[in-house]
This record gives structure tokens, sequence and C-alpha cells, in this order.
């Protein structure tokens, strides 16, 4: 009889999923600044992948991919953008697999993983720590006024004047490469013979995709505001995962991405008020809650 199916969290969307012999991991977000609380791994102790899945190619999602790529000889499944990092790291192109949305990864030992496109979180729009939150507003944004107030954000994470020396040493020679864009954020399916698992590394979605999926465990992002169509969600972030919920329906639920990754500056959220609304309004599905690096066994 295969060993039970265990999902590991390391911090933000980083994810470890271990069935029947195979790993497979979902982002490589693992090493960060010393103020931040450590997640017990590094990326250069990763030492069994066989693939790995990118979420988008922000720092707090890619970085560390390559040597993951390098040191474990795991194919690295993501955008066109996560593969012209990849690229730039010298990962070979034999373990390079660029998707968009629509494929699906035979990964072996009965598992697949189908790819579909995502929504990242609105950037450019105000967002709120606490998830009970209620933010409005911001809608019909164009593209060049998203890229107006963005840009400069992104900026400033490169300006020296603004950091203290290890900040900007973290910033600006990171031990991978990443990239200011998220190359089109994507969603995966993770279909095992024990059960499947829908990633979203993002606070976004594109409503008619989730109403089609049924996975029996969800694992979604807080983090600012989230995306509904391509438009700025019109209340809290409660709220707006209650509808994921809703639409998935999902037997089990985690949260991810609402932790301290870059403190004094990505402080995290306030999880409390999504937890209650899931368990006042949604009372048929399991909130799970995770610490890093404690393995979980989804499907008993």
């Amino acid at each position: 009889m295969p060993a039970p199916l265990t999902l590991e969290w390391f911090g933000t969307t980083t994810f470890r999923v271990r069935v029947d012999g195979l790993t497979i991991w979902l982002d490589t977000f693992l090493d960060r600044i010393p103020a931040a609380p450590q997640v017990g791994l590094s990326v250069t102790e990763v030492d069994e992948a066989d693939y790995v899945f990118i979420s988008h190619c922000h720092f707090d999602h890619i970085l560390g991919a390559n040597i993951v790529a390098t040191n474990t000889g795991a194919n690295i499944v993501g955008s066109y953008e996560a593969m012209r990092l990849m690229n730039e790291a010298n990962v070979p192109i034999a373990q390079q697999w660029p998707v968009s949305g629509g494929e699906v990864v035979d990964c072996g030992h009965g598992v697949t993983v189908t790819v579909y496109p995502g929504m990242h979180s609105c950037l450019f729009a105000a967002n709120d720590p606490d998830s009970g939150g209620c933010c409005v507003g911001d809608l019909g944004v164009s593209l060049q006024q998203r890229r107006a107030i963005m840009d400069p954000l992104f900026a400033h994470m490169r300006d020296q004047g603004s950091w203290a020396p290890e900040l900007y040493e973290y910033m600006v020679h990171p031990i991978g490469p990443v990239s200011d864009h998220d190359g089109g954020q994507l969603i995966y399916f993770i279909d095992t013979p024990q059960g499947s698992i829908l990633w979203s590394a993002s606070s976004g979605c594109w409503t008619p995709i989730l109403r089609e999926l049924r996975p029996d465990v969800a694992l979604l992002a807080l983090a600012g505001r989230p995306n509904v169509n391509g438009e700025p969600f019109q209340g809290s972030m409660a709220e707006f995962i209650v509808r994921e919920v809703e639409m998935l329906r999902p037997k089990k639920v985690v949260f991810c991405h609402h932790d301290a990754f870059l403190p004094p500056y990505m402080n995290g959220m306030n999880v409390d008020a999504a937890a209650e609304a899931l368990r006042t309004r949604t009372p048929w599905t399991e909130l799970v809650t995770m610490t890093y690096g404690d393995p979980v066994t989804l499907f008993a």
C-alpha cells in the first residue's frame, strides 16, 4: 500500500508534496532575510525534487528555482517569463517546461497536474492587512495607469537609499533571477490517486474557471487586494475567500501567503476574519492550519 500523501508548507506559497515516491515543489521561495521568520530549509539543502511548479515570477515565489533545478535535475514548469529566467540562469533547456494554461503534465505515479490561467492580486489598488478590512474603488484603471503606480514601487525595491544595507543586497543581488513582472499568473490542479489539490498562489481568480473545478483540498493565498476577472474585489479578503470556497467546494482549505516574509515592509495578513467567515459560512469545509516544515497527511 502506498504511503499517505503529505503536504509541507515552507511559508508564503511554497509547498512540498510527497506522494508514492514522487516529490513535487510548488514555488521555491525558501531563503529569506534574517529578520523574517525562517522556514527551516534553504534551496541549497533541497536534494529531492522531480517537478517544480512556479506560480509566477516575483521574487517571493520563483527565487531559488534555478538552484533546485541544477541540484536535483527537476523539471521546472511555469510561464514563458519563468523560462526566460531559467534560461538566464543556465538551467538546461530539457528541464524548462513552459506553459500558459490548458496543459496537463503527467508526473508519473498516477499524478497529473493541469495548468489553468490565474489572476495576480491587484498591486496597484488599495489593500488592508486585516482580512476583515473592506476595500472598495480602484475600478476601471487602465494598464498605463497601473504601470504608473507599480513601476515606481518595484524601482523603490532597488533604491539603495531607501533600504537598510542587508535588505538592499538581498533585493538587488538575489540568489537567482527574479522578475518585476508576474509573467502570467498560473494555478495548478494536482490530481493524485489519493485525492486532488488546487494551488492558487495569488489572491485572484477567473470565476468561470474556478466554478468548473472541484478539488478535495484548496491552497488559497491571502495577500494584497484580491483580483476578480481583472478588477479589484469590492469588499474584504474574508469575503473573497468565502466566494472562492463556495465556487470550489473543497473538503479542506489551507491558507498561504499570509505570513510576514519581508519585514518591516511585508508583514503579513491577519487571517482571523477569513477563518471565522469560513467557519460560519462554509461549515462543510475544514480549515487546516499549517506551520513551517511540518508535514500534514491530507487524505486519511
